[in-house]
């Protein structure tokens, strides 16, 4: 069975010296060297460089899915469940197959508690963190075991049949019925336990404590996470009119007003302001438009919403000893600019409100403007219906990973996008790759030796030589060089390990590789 990689980091370096012995003296006046000059020899580079490397091995990595389901969202998922055979078929080609995975995805529903009687489509609690696992849209049957909630595939053993990126399709069309406040952070929280009430029952055991962690968001509009005490959705004693003091339930409340969560830089007049409920003097045209730069999350204490450096600090603590190298984040999303606030008659406006001007924040990309909330049918013109608002905070979560990939849901396909995550999701488990020529023994195979470093749990400490799999038939354990363009993109090579039960079972396994590699020039056998 094929093992997971080993990444190299330089730990010796070994030079072989040639060194010449002149002459030498024993007693004084016994001897002395002759007068004869030495002739120098001929310059010829025989020396080798020899490396050695030790790096844990681990293939174990743990993804999770936050797709939005908010109405308006189906064709942007659509087309994500397009691109899943390409993400992961990328895993599937590493040089040691499929790594280790557990893929659960979660919907951005965490509910909205509210006394608004309209259509806003919220319950108290939402989805609450559960993981989606049951089939969607015409697929029937996901065939994951019963009684499992993520999918799975570990050390060869998958909880189920169907080929994995056809399982993934078959529970990743959420639909467009979830509440209209997204909780996108706080749905990622919840699921993972982050928050510190530990996972969902259901979820339990997903998130492994030696695996890296990737997070992938697909969603449309900024997280308007809160409080689960939030009156930040109800009337409060107003009416569904500008004049309540946060303005009328809509997604702007998330966004702009007295509790709003985005803290912008207005270049007209060069002040910080979170995006006014009224159209201040500077707006312009008809209807008024206030153009805004430079919004980042309202950490002021006025935001009516979760900080974004909470859900970074909650995320970055399953991962406490390497946050910056063991977690990926990702987001298909709208970019955080351009950013205008636009003031226009409610699409529906209630009794008393007809007259009214409701602001709404323009989209940054796809149809020109219109939410999910108060839509504009006449506006949402892009061509496969795509859209996104400014995703400030989004933008905020992601970039506070060194490890991150933003892409646009207004592309007309995810293709690009889909591979770029997968091809940076991999990167955490990838090995760093041997340059240069490596020299040969006399049966033409690398000068290389192999130690494998286990340990128990017991935490007894075993070190066993591994020979090469062409020297030993391929008996596991055994070793192999590898050149495939996966596993070293830049050139070079990299270890690839097939291990025997034994490896497989030490609580960790650690490999040292010593190889002589030939210098520039070097004219010693091998090279």
């Amino acid at each position: 069975m094929t093992g997971p990689l080993v990444s190299r980091s330089l730990s010796s370096r070994r030079w072989r010296v040639l060194r010449w012995a002149l002459c030498a003296a024993a007693a004084p006046a016994s001897w002395a060297c002759t007068s004869r000059t030495l002739e120098s020899p001929a310059p010829s580079v025989t020396a080798t460089l020899t490396t050695t490397v030790t790096q844990k091995i681990n293939d174990n990595i743990d993804i999770l899915f936050m797709i939005d389901n908010s109405s308006s969202m189906t064709s942007m998922q659509q087309k994500l469940l397009a691109q899943l055979p390409t993400f992961m078929q990328v895993l599937q080609n590493l040089p040691n197959g499929l790594p280790n995975v557990h893929i659960g995805v979660v919907s951005s529903d965490m509910g909205a508690p509210t006394d608004e009687a309209g259509s806003l489509d919220c319950t108290t609690s939402g989805d609450n963190g559960d993981f989606h696992a049951a089939p969607e849209g015409t697929c029937t049957a996901t065939t994951i075991a019963n009684g499992d909630n993520y999918i799975s595939a570990v050390d060869g053993e998958a909880n189920f049949t169907d080929p994995i990126d056809k399982v993934f399709q078959c529970v990743g069309l959420l639909g467009s019925s979830g509440c209209s406040f997204e909780h996108q952070l706080a749905s990622i929280d919840r699921a993972l336990g982050a928050d510190g009430s530990g996972p969902p029952p259901k979820d339990a055991n997903f998130v492994r404590p030696d695996a890296y962690l990737g997070i992938v968001l697909l969603t449309n509009e900024d997280d308007c996470s809160a409080p689960s005490n939030t009156t930040l959705y109800s009337f409060n004693g107003g009416a569904q009119s500008i004049t309540n003091p946060d303005g009328p339930i809509a997604n702007y409340r998330c966004n702009g007003g007295p509790r709003g969560a985005h803290l912008c830089k207005d270049p007209a007049t060069g002040q910080t302001l979170v995006p006014p409920l009224t159209p201040p003097a500077d707006a312009v045209g008809n209807p008024p438009i206030l153009n805004l730069t430079d919004c980042q999350d309202n950490e002021s204490g006025s935001s009516g919403l979760t900080p974004v450096s909470k859900f970074v600090s909650d995320i970055k603590a399953l991962k406490p000893a390497d946050p910056d190298n063991d977690i990926f984040v990702a987001a298909i999303t709208a970019p955080p600019a351009p950013y205008s606030v636009e003031w226009i008659p409610p699409a529906r406006p209630p009794a008393g409100a007809a007259s009214e001007l409701w602001p709404q924040v323009m989209h940054s990309c796809g149809a020109k403007n219109g939410d999910d909330v108060n839509p504009d049918p006449q506006t949402q013109s892009a061509t496969d219906g795509s859209f996104g608002d400014p995703g400030v905070r989004i933008a905020q979560f992601v970039r506070a990973f060194p490890n991150s990939v933003m892409a646009s849901i207004c592309d007309p396909s995810y293709a690009a996008s889909m591979t770029a995550i997968a091809t940076k999701l991999v990167g955490l488990i990838k090995p760093n790759c041997i340059t240069g020529t490596i020299q040969k023994d006399p049966n033409g195979r690398p000068e290389c030796t192999v130690t494998n470093h286990l340990t128990d749990s017991s935490n007894h400490k075993t070190d066993i030589a591994v020979p090469n799999c062409e020297a030993n038939g391929g008996a596991p354990p055994c070793w192999t060089l590898n050149t495939d363009a996966l596993a070293c993109p830049g050139g070079g090579v990299a270890l690839k390990l097939m291990q025997d039960q034994v490896s497989m079972n030490a609580a960790s396994l650690t490999s040292t590789l010593d190889c002589s590699v030939c210098l520039p020039g070097s004219t010693a056998p091998g090279c």
